[in-house]
């Protein structure tokens, strides 16, 4: 399910852009990755110059694309790039319009894209790494999620393309499949209580695994005990797996 290379990277003096960076994982990620030692520049709606984010709207391909060229100008290089930006909908697949479908996937999908497309030619310049948090949701059914279900499997899709493409240019692509975390929930009208399907993880549970993906240069990693039963459960035995996730769902709790 994962692999490695022989030697752990050393992140000591990367160049690590993150987007989200404002939220809770992302803060997680901005501590994790600076104790590290490496040099991260943050992405999100607004700007906050004191903890090094820029403002940049991922879904407009303009504002990435320049926003990237500044990193790279002002550090010289871009050795990471961690799409952690993203939103969701709670809710059936009718109690949404299709504006609030393609805004889901705009911000899942897209706009992870874009940022990748845009910082690759400095990923192969350094033989870097693009990791991606993805989600139970990425890689099975969630119920009252059918938008971010979709979005999260495109991304995931995506990435798992991309890997063995880009691994002759030496960059490699990662995943961070977490369960449920302990924050309230971005979505695309706001945010939202999310409902749970078993014990939840920490955004500083989350962060650690990404540092582990980007040290070990592994394919994914799943973050959680849920996340590892979703994920052989969804293979094995997708019926029973359905059938116990919408009953659990409906007996979840607030996180």
């Amino acid at each position: 399910m994962t692999t490695t290379t022989p030697t752990p990277a050393d992140l000591r003096a990367s160049v690590v852009l993150l987007t989200g960076a404002s939220g809770s994982i992302g803060t997680a990620l901005r501590r994790r990755l600076a104790a590290e030692g490496a040099v991260v520049v943050g992405l999100d709606l607004a700007a906050d110059p004191g903890a090094g984010i820029l403002a940049c709207d991922i879904t407009d391909e303009a504002q990435v694309r320049a926003a990237v060229e500044k990193v790279v100008g002002a550090h010289g290089r871009l050795d990471v790039l961690v799409n952690n930006a993203g939103i969701s909908a709670i809710g059936g697949v009718d109690d949404h319009d299709l504006a609030t479908h393609r805004r889901v996937l705009e911000v899942n999908h897209l706009g992870a894209l874009a940022c990748t497309l845009a910082a690759l030619p400095h990923l192969r310049a350094s033989r870097g790494s693009v990791v991606t948090i993805g989600s139970v949701a990425g890689f099975a059914p969630v119920v009252g999620r059918p938008a971010y279900v979709a979005a999260k499997h495109a991304v995931t899709g995506l990435m798992e393309a991309l890997r063995p493409e880009l691994a002759a240019d030496g960059v490699h692509v990662g995943l961070v499949h977490p369960t449920f975390v302990t924050t309230r929930l971005a979505t695309a009208e706001g945010s939202a209580e999310r409902s749970t399907t078993g014990a939840q993880v920490s955004p500083d549970d989350v962060a650690a695994a990404v540092v582990d993906v980007l040290r070990r240069r592994r394919d994914r990693a799943l973050v959680g005990r849920t996340a590892h039963l979703a994920w052989h459960a969804a293979r094995l035995a997708p019926r029973t797996y359905a059938r116990l996730m919408t009953r659990r769902l409906r007996q979840g709790t607030p996180a």
